[in-house]
């Protein structure tokens, strides 16, 4: 009986030890090499990203698992030194569209001009904290966010996540989702916004993951301001969420409707909004806090421009 008791109970550690064995082998399926479970830092102290060693441009293919089965992928391996990252992307499905104040992967599916599936990384002056605070209130307007504080990045440590999946109220779910990537560094933070229609949602959604496995921030060796399309289309954004109406009237044409800058040198960037009301109202931006004020001007009825009680941040509205 003693011996039998014996048998049964070695027989047990051995498949506790298989099955031990087992989960290690798996946990490491789909790594190119043997590597710790990355550490989940604070975001103010997220840690510095592991060298990868490729080279800018260098291409190569890794396994992902997507929808319940493996797929390869080529991988492209960039570095931007003036916004201050790098990152694989799938060069064979998306087209990058770089300029010096954002860097945009494009579905190659999608029409360039008014994408569906796309990913933008760009740089922020403001520490993560603040920089997700406004982004999640801008995104609040038109989605119920859910945001979390510490998600775990394989390369960048942790960062904030944003997720904007669902409609004010959470009942239903929008045809256009958002996932934004707030990721701490040393001179502010960068900001990564995946944005898919809910039809691809799983398998772009799966695709804009992988890329965000292999981000990571350094210091930004570019001019830290926004640029002049940056300040135009965040003003255009920032008009279109204050007044949901504008849509409408700007494509009806009932009355002209535009967004121009005005007038642009290093201290500070003017965007003038010609209203339907026909009111003229200009936005002064500082292009490196995006600190913003507004004045308003109306032919025929006020005698000059003079300055509202309205401000805003145009950072907060860079999409």
């Amino acid at each position: 009986m003693l011996y039998m008791r014996k048998k049964h109970f070695a027989a047990g550690i051995a498949a506790l030890m298989l099955i031990l064995l087992t989960a290690a082998l798996l946990s490491g399926c789909g790594r190119t090499e043997n590597a710790a479970a990355p550490s989940e830092p604070s975001v103010a102290e997220a840690s510095a990203p592991a060298e990868t060693g490729r080279q800018n441009g260098e291409r190569f293919e890794a396994v992902i698992m997507l929808e319940g089965m493996e797929e390869t992928v080529g991988y492209e391996h960039i570095r931007n030194d003036a916004i201050g990252f790098e990152m694989d992307y799938d060069y064979e499905r998306f087209v990058r569209r770089s300029d010096a104040a954002c860097e945009c992967f494009v579905s190659c599916y999608d029409d360039p001009e008014h994408p569906e599936n796309y990913l933008t990384v760009r740089y922020d002056p403001r520490d993560a904290g603040t920089a997700a605070a406004a982004i999640g209130a801008v995104l609040s307007h038109d989605y119920e966010i859910h945001r979390e504080d510490s998600f775990p990045l394989e390369r960048a440590g942790s960062c904030i996540r944003i997720d904007a999946s669902a409609d004010v109220g959470g009942l239903t779910m929008p045809d256009q989702l958002q996932m934004v990537y707030v990721v701490p560094a040393a001179d502010g933070c960068r900001v990564v916004s995946a944005h898919y229609a809910i039809e691809g949602a799983e398998g772009f959604g799966r695709r804009f993951h992988c890329f965000m496995q292999s981000f990571a921030a350094m210091e930004a060796s570019g001019e830290k301001r926004l640029s002049d399309e940056q300040a135009a289309a965040a003003i255009r954004r920032y008009c279109r969420i204050v007044n949901p109406d504008l849509e409408s009237v700007a494509s009806g044409g009932e009355a002209p409707v535009y967004w121009e800058v005005s007038s642009s040198d290093e201290g500070r960037i003017v965007v003038l909004f010609r209203s339907y009301t026909g009111a003229q109202i200009r936005y002064y931006i500082d292009p490196l806090s995006g600190e913003t004020y507004v004045t308003e001007f109306v032919p025929g009825i006020t005698a000059d421009e003079a300055r509202t009680d309205e401000s805003l941040n145009a950072w907060d509205y860079i999409d």
